[in-house]
C-alpha cells in the first residue's frame, strides 16, 4: 500500500515532467494504479513511446516542492484525493493537483459563483463587483476570483466585508504575492477561504499561466458573472469557458460607449443572462440551490445564518454568554455569571471582547444587551 505522502511525491515527480499534460498523468495513473508503481515500472524507453523527452527518474524537484509546502504551510490536493472538489473534475483537463494556502470551502455543497472583470475597472464596475460580492456572500455564497486588480480585488473585498468564505486562484504559487499591493488582501483571503493555484511554490507570475487558471475560476464555480470586459480580455474568455464547461454566465451590462462593456454585451447576445444585482442572480438560482432563498437578503433566517456563522468562530465562553443575553431585555452580569456558570473574571473580559466587537452593548448599573444596528 503507497502511503499518500510518498504518492503525492510520484505524482509531483510526474507533473514535473517535460510534455507531461494532465490528460497523460491521468492515462499513466489508470494504467499503472499509483504514481508509484509507474515510477518503478517505467523504463526510458516507455517514455519514448509516450511523447515524454529528456524524461528523468531523479525526484529532487519533487521533493524541494515537497518541502517548500511544508515549510510554507500550503497543503496539496491530488485529483484523486476525497478533498478534491467533485465540479472541479467535471471539466476538460482538470488540474491534477492543487496547492492551496488555507481552507478550500465545500463548494460542491454550496453555491459558488465567480466574480470576474477588467483590471482597470471603472469606480462603476468596481462598487458594483464589491456590492453584488457583499450580498451574494451574505446570502451564503463562496466568492471566486482571481485577486488581481480591479473587479477581482473588489470581489473579493465585498466578500469579506460580508464574512463570507471566498477563494483565489492565482496564475503563480500561492506563496507568490501578486499584484504586490494585494499582500493585505492575501493574508485575509487566507484566514477567510483559500487561495489555490496548479503552480506549485515559487512560480512567477508569467503571462501564459493565466489563461490556463480561468479554466479553475469557472470550473470550480457553479456560474460566473463578469462585471466589465473588453471582447477579448481574460474575464471574457472565462466566461467562455463557463458557458463551454455548462455552467451559468451573468453579465452586468454598461455604457455601449465604453470598451469595458463589451465583453459583456457580446455574451448577454450570446444568452448569457443579464443581472444588475445579486438579487437578479438569486431569484434565478434559487431553484437549483433553495438555500439562495429569493428574500434572502432580508429575510430573518438569512440575518440568523449569518449571526449563527460569525458567532461559531468565537470562545466558548463568548458563546455561551451571547445565549443568554437578548436585545432589548437587559441582563445583570450576575445573573449571566449565575445562569453560564462562567467565573466573574472570565465574563468580564468575554463582555469586553464582546462589546469591543460590537456584539454586546454594556448599559448602566453593569446591564449588557445583545448590540443591534
Amino acid at each position: 500500500m503507497v502511503s499518500v505522502l510518498n504518492e503525492i511525491l510520484y505524482q509531483l515527480w510526474l507533473a514535473g515532467l517535460d510534455k507531461v499534460s494532465n490528460s497523460k498523468m491521468r492515462q499513466i495513473y489508470n494504467e499503472y494504479g499509483s504514481f508509484k508503481k509507474s515510477y518503478d515500472d517505467i523504463d526510458f524507453d516507455d517514455f519514448f513511446k509516450m511523447g515524454i523527452p529528456n524524461a528523468s527518474k531523479s525526484l529532487d524537484k519533487a521533493s524541494k516542492i515537497l518541502e517548500d509546502c511544508y515549510n510554507s504551510g500550503i497543503d496539496i490536493i491530488s485529483y484523486y484525493d476525497d478533498a478534491y472538489p467533485e465540479i472541479l473534475k467535471q471539466i476538460p483537463d482538470a488540474p491534477m493537483q492543487l496547492y492551496v494556502k488555507g481552507k478550500l470551502p465545500p463548494v460542491d455543497n454550496v453555491f459558488s459563483i465567480a466574480i470576474v472583470g477588467a483590471r482597470r475597472s471603472s469606480i462603476y464596475g468596481s462598487n458594483i463587483a464589491n456590492q453584488i460580492a457583499y450580498d451574494l456572500g451574505r446570502a451564503g455564497a463562496v466568492i471566486v476570483s482571481g485577486m488581481a486588480r480591479g473587479i477581482d480585488t473588489a470581489a473579493h473585498r465585498g466578500a469579506l466585508k460580508a464574512e463570507a468564505d471566498t477563494v483565489a486562484v492565482l496564475g503563480c504559487g500561492v506563496d507568490v504575492v501578486y499584484p504586490p499591493e494585494n499582500g493585505e488582501l492575501k493574508k485575509l483571503i487566507e484566514a477567510h477561504g483559500a487561495v489555490i493555484s496548479e503552480f506549485p511554490p515559487g512560480t512567477p507570475p508569467m503571462a501564459g499561466n493565466f489563461p490556463a487558471r480561468n479554466r479553475i475560476i469557472s470550473g470550480i464555480s457553479n456560474a460566473t458573472l463578469i462585471v466589465e470586459g473588453k471582447a477579448t480580455s481574460g474575464s471574457t474568455i472565462t466566461a467562455r469557458l463557463a458557458l463551454e464547461q455548462g455552467r451559468e454566465v451573468f453579465c452586468l451590462p454598461g455604457n455601449v460607449d465604453n470598451p469595458l462593456s463589451q465583453g459583456p454585451h457580446m455574451l448577454i447576445r450570446d444568452n448569457a443572462r443579464l443581472v444588475t444585482c445579486a438579487k437578479d442572480i438569486i431569484v434565478d438560482m434559487s431553484s437549483d440551490y433553495p438555500e439562495l432563498m429569493v428574500d434572502v437578503l432580508l429575510g430573518e433566517d438569512a440575518q440568523k445564518r449569518i449571526s449563527d456563522k460569525k458567532n461559531a468562530k468565537l470562545p466558548l465562553e463568548q458563546r455561551q454568554i451571547l445565549a443568554v443575553l437578548q436585545a432589548n431585555h437587559p441582563i445583570h452580569i450576575d445573573q449571566i455569571c449565575h445562569i453560564t456558570g462562567i467565573e466573574t473574571a472570565v465574563v468580564n473580559q468575554s463582555l469586553f471582547m464582546l462589546e469591543m466587537n460590537k456584539m454586546v452593548k454594556s448599559l448602566p448599573g453593569k446591564q449588557y444587551i445583545l448590540y443591534s444596528n
